[in-house]
């Protein structure tokens, strides 16, 4: 069941023993025992001797021919609004909330979790923060969220879902609330991702030999293992290695990055960084249409006195584009447990912030 569409009859049992009012003057019967095992601050204002105004007698109930006292029951005014307070309710009821699509309400939730500490709600509801739709649609919304509320497994999601998307051109308003330490690391991490995969794929030799480091010899091993038919030769490679002969190709000059390869294959490599601008994870390098484009441009079969790149560039590229998407993932992954260690320590002052903070609140109620 849905946060929305909820069934109102289960908060207006005649057997409750106190009302929660929101903000929008809704109102919940519910009972004591149930709000006090959840929240220390609910626990200790029941435990308080109430004055007389704190109970309150509806009236119209009486005058409608409802018994009398029927409703003398104390009315705990909240400044949370009635939505809010159902989806709370409704999980310390064991009513059930399967889905919660709206992410501001999920943010309001966890705050009014957080301000009666309630951390069985939090603890329920936060797998909600990283569902696949808030990660797909707006993961710096979940990570601001999830680093307010200290959700270390929400921050990390979050944190690799925004690269997924381009850099924003404005940010979302739970931003404002965010430590300008913390997103400059956000920052940091994507710029350290962009610059694994610029120095990926100019070692683009490393990526077709294997995941293993290359030791200092590597180019000549890699060709003995080549010469000895354990691998194929990449077409692109330089003429001294056995890549095409007829190919028109790079100086040193003109660019020295990826070495003296076909123009081709650096036009490949080159539209293959800038598909990264918007989505940096190893699969980008798989697409389709990056594949279509770099072999509609290939020379033709026995052009320029006959080249082979037509022949067998395109399979060669699709071997070469799984390689390196599995080695950016695997390099990509290093990258963010480095960011889980830098966050984990930011995390700590964060909590004993919060301890305080709670220690604050208590003493207020």
């Amino acid at each position: 069941m849905s946060s929305t569409g909820d069934n109102v009859d289960v908060f207006t049992k005649p057997e409750a023993d106190v009302i929660v009012r929101s903000s929008d003057e809704i109102e919940f019967r519910v009972h004591k025992f149930i709000l006090s095992t959840a929240s220390c601050i609910f626990a200790d204002t029941f435990s308080v001797p109430q004055p007389e105004s704190f109970k309150v007698v509806d009236d119209e109930l009486d005058d409608e021919g409802g018994e009398d006292g029927e409703d003398d029951l104390p009315i705990v005014a909240l400044t949370e609004d009635a939505e809010t307070l159902r989806v709370i309710l409704r999980t310390l009821y064991a009513d059930g909330i399967s889905t919660i699509e709206d992410l501001g309400l999920l943010a309001r939730v966890l705050a009014a979790a957080e301000k009666y500490e309630m951390a069985g709600i939090i603890s329920t509801l936060a797998p909600f923060l990283h569902t696949t739709r808030f990660l797909e649609s707006e993961p710096l919304r979940v990570f601001a969220i999830a680093y307010h509320f200290t959700l270390t497994e929400a921050i990390l999601m979050a944190a690799k879902a925004t690269l997924l998307h381009p850099s924003p051109s404005s940010l979302p308003p739970e931003l404002e609330c965010l430590p300008t330490h913390v997103y400059h690391k956000l920052l940091l991490y994507r710029t350290r991702c962009e610059a694994t995969i610029e120095s990926t794929l100019v070692d683009w030799m490393s990526v077709w030999i294997g995941f293993e480091e290359p030791p200092a010899d590597a180019p000549h091993a890699f060709w003995q293992r080549v010469q000895a038919g354990a691998m194929d030769r990449p077409v692109w490679s330089t003429v001294d290695k056995g890549g095409c002969l007829f190919c028109v190709r790079s100086t040193y000059i003109t660019l020295n990055k990826y070495g003296v390869v076909p123009l081709w294959f650096i036009d490949h490599l080159e539209r293959t960084r800038d598909m990264f601008k918007d989505r940096i994870e190893g699969p980008t390098v798989k697409s389709l249409k990056l594949l279509e484009k770099t072999i509609s441009i290939l020379p033709g079969i026995g052009s320029n006195g006959g080249c082979e790149c037509a022949a067998r560039a395109p399979l060669q590229l699709m071997q070469f584009s799984e390689r390196l998407s599995d080695k950016l993932d695997e390099k990509l992954a290093e990258g963010k447990k480095h960011a889980s260690d830098e966050g984990d320590e930011n995390l700590k002052h964060v909590r004993k912030n919060k301890r305080d903070e709670s220690a604050s609140r208590r003493d207020k109620y």
